[in-house]
């Protein structure tokens, strides 16, 4: 299921974008669940880390482009989509990587494709987002920030460019989620992100200056990801 986030001070337009949004979804036979903020602040206070987030650029208390570099800063990587009245303030969205924007007032048309492209960066795989519910709270993560992952003690452990986070869960669940073309099994404990692995022997491997064994039934299948990760990355 897909958390759509909608953060719009004006209830009428909310409301319209909500109908379009979800006509969307439905018709895509795809589950999403939407939630609607009145403004940047009570967004930045949710708990929910949302796949993707329609930010109104005129707000009161936070505008949308102050919300933004907000979720940046803290680290979450929501697909952005700004709405506004005025099209020449929507540039300014480039600053925080926003896919896109419409205009008010939004329409069917303009609604379905942005989401399209939307859809399209988050089924991607490479770039997939984690909502990880941690001892210190809620995190969330992108793929493309994972260098491994290792299990201990009942948890999964992400060591990340961010830093380290635990959370409950499985390896074999985690699995599922990862681009198969970038994350591989070194051995039962461990899955790791070619794209950080810098040097591969027949027993291990290093990992930002971590070396991480790898286990007999795992090498051919390792060794043969590995080099095709090289040739599609020169």
């Amino acid at each position: 299921m897909y958390l759509i986030a909608i953060v719009d001070d004006d209830a009428r337009d909310a409301a319209l974008l909500k109908s379009y949004v979800d006509a969307y979804f439905t018709r895509n036979g795809v589950a999403a669940m939407i939630h609607v903020f009145s403004d940047g602040l009570d967004y930045i206070r949710s708990s929910e880390t949302h796949d993707i987030v329609f930010l109104d650029i005129q707000m009161p208390k936070l505008d949308g482009l102050e919300t933004a570099r907000l979720l940046r800063r803290i680290g979450r990587e929501s697909i952005l989509i700004f709405v506004t009245q005025m099209a020449q303030f929507a540039i300014k969205g480039y600053e925080v990587d926003a896919l896109d924007f419409i205009v008010k007032p939004a329409s069917a048309a303009s609604v379905d494709y942005v989401l399209d492209k939307a859809m399209r960066r988050l089924t991607a795989g490479a770039s997939a987002l984690f909502s990880l519910k941690t001892a210190e709270g809620t995190v969330s993560l992108s793929a493309n920030d994972i260098q491994y992952v290792e299990v201990f003690d009942h948890n999964l452990v992400y060591h990340t460019t961010r830093g380290e986070f635990s959370a409950r869960g499985r390896l074999s669940d985690l699995v599922q989620k990862l681009d198969p073309e970038r994350f591989v099994l070194c051995n039962r404990s461990f899955i790791v992100n070619l794209r950080y692995v810098s040097h591969v022997t027949a027993d291990h491997l290093t990992v930002d200056k971590t070396q991480i064994s790898i286990s007999k039934s795992h090498r051919k299948e390792l060794m043969k990801r590995f080099s095709s990760f090289l040739g599609d990355s020169l």
